[in-house]
């Protein structure tokens, strides 16, 4: 059960031990320094891209130490960056802490689709996993890579500074405990999603938060039942819809508004959600293909699912049958790779430019384990 939203107990093999690549940097000692690991989504070179920049706090929302991607580092699919944060803003400088907020975010406008991220210190580690940000409503899309010692393959969610397409998200953040729930917090998430997904220090996406931005925080800390298990208090960690938290803020709750404000837009058609139309992803797994179509905040690639015999136009979000076994128009054609119309007199014209005949540059085959 714990799978669909995005929790995963056992992540081993996915941290890695600290490593100082800065020869030039001053001793950190191990207890002063978090390792954070971002792992992207397969199915497109173009799902990779920029770095994103990093922020940890302790449990009180105490600063503990910023990591700044250089202009020219990039992450590619499927891989993972490994990332040292160093802290450097406790009190004292370079102490023991903890890292129970963490936030992400892009400052770039080359977009990235992130399946999870890792976080661990000498004393706690956690994760996050895409699953959960696409249970909240972020713009997402299926991935074929296969991480933790369970080989499951989360979702990845979408970060990208300008919203290009209806990506409504450029930055998330998270509060570490509660990502490693145990079974009666899982429970707790199925019965009240809110406690997940309306619970903004816990976890939320933002549309506009940048790297020196600032989260809520739990204050004072959530108390829990069996050490880390449901809330003891539920009205003290759901939002108040009174005063609902502004998603779009750039450094923090309350900030005046101007005139640089990028709201994320709604779609107005569904061209927006292809993210490169000339690429195609061919699935013989499992891959849900008529959810992706259906659903309003998936973003990614024409998709074919061998299984449930339908292909995904995700520029109008449109499902057809692959053709055969008496199917030969208004289908796609796996040899062929392209989509079949039927007769012309029956299509507009910009339906024939738009829909049928469409060549792909790249494809990308999720095949059976």
């Amino acid at each position: 059960m714990s799978g669909a939203l995005g929790f995963i107990f056992d992540a081993a093999g996915l941290i890695v031990p600290y490593v100082l690549s800065d020869l030039l940097k001053p001793k950190v000692p191990a207890e002063a320094q978090t390792s954070v690991q971002i792992i992207l989504g397969q199915g497109s070179s173009t799902a990779g891209g920029a770095v994103p920049h990093v922020a940890l706090w302790d449990d009180d929302g105490n600063r503990i130490g910023q990591y700044h991607p250089g202009g020219n580092e990039k992450i590619a699919e499927g891989y993972h960056q490994s990332i040292t944060v160093d802290h450097t803003q406790t009190v004292p400088k370079y102490s023991q802490a903890d890292p129970y907020y963490v936030m992400i975010s892009q400052l770039s406008d080359d977009a990235i689709c992130v399946s999870a991220i890792t976080v661990a210190n000498t004393k706690i580690s956690g994760s996050f996993y895409g699953d959960t940000g696409y249970k909240c409503g972020q713009s997402w899309f299926a991935s074929d890579n296969r991480i933790g010692s369970d080989f499951s393959k989360p979702k990845c969610v979408w970060l990208d500074a300008n919203h290009d397409n209806a990506i409504n998200a450029r930055a998330l953040s998270f509060h570490l405990n509660d990502m490693q729930a145990n079974e009666a917090k899982l429970d707790e998430y199925y019965n009240n999603l809110k406690t997940l997904c309306s619970s903004t220090p816990r976890f939320s996406f933002w549309g506009n938060l940048l790297p020196d931005g600032i989260i809520p925080f739990f204050n004072p800390r959530l108390e829990y039942k069996d050490d880390n298990g449901e809330d003891v208090d539920v009205s003290k960690v759901i939002d108040d819809p009174k005063n609902p938290y502004d998603k779009s803020v750039y450094m923090h709750q309350g900030e005046q508004k101007s005139s640089r404000a990028v709201q994320p837009k709604a779609r107005r058609d569904s061209r927006s959600a292809n993210h490169d139309p000339t690429h195609l992803i061919i699935s013989d797994q499992d891959t849900d293909v008529r959810e992706i179509c259906e659903h309003p905040n998936s973003y990614g690639w024409d998709i074919v699912s061998t299984d449930q015999g339908v292909f995904c136009d995700m520029e109008h979000k449109q499902l057809y049958p692959l053709c055969g076994d008496g199917i030969v128009a208004n289908c796609f054609s796996l040899s062929d790779t392209t989509l079949i119309g039927g007769p012309a007199a029956k299509r507009g014209e910009d339906t024939l430019k738009l829909r049928f005949g469409r060549s792909y540059n790249t494809t990308d085959h999720w095949k059976r384990s």
